[in-house]
């Protein structure tokens, strides 16, 4: 049912759509997607897209095993633990947003990620107890929201006729970095330790916003974003 309402709703999509792709002359296709190539913000940002995601499945790899081996929590608390970390993760996002086009995306994606990178490094010294959830919860308010706010910025950067290309490549390097990391920091906590795991993944958010800060968040033919 809900298909045919689909269909129905979206009957004469394709008129609009002809029409915009025939405003688009393939010479100014291929022209921006040269420009994007040769962008040279695109990339440190892809990167930073990258080990954010790095640093950000590594943590949600670790965290269970952590909270379960090293803290000795019953399973209904780790999942009450990883419910708290979302939970405050979609509150946040929307406030983020709405920041990060108040002021600039820098100006909240850099301390997004210092944040997250000292708080890895305080579940070192702080890891057990009351602390842990509030901790937990700190990680919810600052590395949930950088999505939103990076996936902005890419659209920032680069001309309209060529966002999807943007974002999928952008997606592939994130998706083929962080597929690596779960497996870093396993065999980095099994095989080093504890200290070592949290040492891995603070300093992939402090890297990435040691590459961001010096960045000017500008495209080709514009002014500062």
């Amino acid at each position: 049912m809900l298909s045919f309402i689909a269909l129905w709703s979206f009957r004469n999509i394709s008129e609009g759509l002809e029409t915009q792709s025939k405003a688009v002359d393939s010479l100014a296709r291929r022209e921006q997607t040269k420009r994007l190539i040769q962008n040279r913000v695109l990339w440190p940002i892809t990167l930073i897209k990258g080990l954010r995601g790095m640093a950000l499945f590594a943590l949600l790899t670790f965290l269970p095993l952590y909270i379960a081996n090293d803290v000795g929590l019953s399973p209904f608390v780790r999942a009450a633990y990883i419910g708290l970390l979302i939970a405050i993760g979609i509150v946040a996002k929307p406030v983020a947003g709405y920041l990060s086009d108040k002021l600039r995306r820098k100006q909240i994606l850099a301390p997004g990620l210092l944040w997250s990178g000292a708080i890895t490094l305080l579940l070192i010294f702080f890891g057990e107890g009351v602390v842990l959830p509030v901790l937990i919860a700190l990680f919810g308010l600052f590395v949930c929201p950088d999505q939103p706010t990076l996936t902005a910025t890419f659209l920032d950067l680069v001309d309209d006729g060529v966002v999807s290309t943007a974002l999928g490549i952008a997606s592939f390097v994130g998706f083929l970095l962080s597929a690596l990391s779960p497996m870093v920091v396993g065999a980095v906590y099994e095989f080093v330790g504890v200290s070592a795991a949290l040492y891995y993944i603070g300093s992939l958010f402090f890297v990435a916003a040691i590459l961001l800060v010096p960045l000017k968040l500008t495209r080709p033919d514009t002014v500062a974003v």
